[in-house]
């Protein structure tokens, strides 16, 4: 009795889905543009120089507005030092994100 309901039900999952019959193998498609993650990085960080460069030169250029507004007070001249300091760090990272990439990438090519 509970075989003969196990192969009814089978026959009806057979019938109401026959792509269980006839079973494939999977094909999985890679979703992204990139064919390895050196590419990806290389994408992701291109978006971060576009996006990151304008707000460093706007940020070295508020520095220089700061000196010039600083009319020789001595807080107000580190002020402007301090912000002229993080704006060259800042775009001393980028760079050294971009060497970093380069060199991680020549490393992986090796192999």
């Amino acid at each position: 009795m509970m075989l003969k309901k196990i192969f009814s039900l089978l026959t009806a999952l057979f019938l109401v889905f026959p792509s269980l019959l006839l079973a494939q193998p999977a094909i999985l498609r890679n979703p992204l543009a990139f064919n390895n993650i050196t590419d990806l990085l290389i994408a992701i960080l291109n978006v971060v120089l576009i996006v990151a460069m304008p707000i460093i030169v706007l940020y070295l250029i508020y520095a220089g507005f700061l000196y010039v507004t600083a009319q020789g007070k001595p807080e107000k001249i580190q002020e402007a030092t301090r912000a002229l300091l993080y704006g060259v760090i800042g775009g001393v990272v980028i760079v050294g994100a971009f060497a970093i990439l380069a060199i991680v990438r020549n490393l992986v090519a090796e192999f």
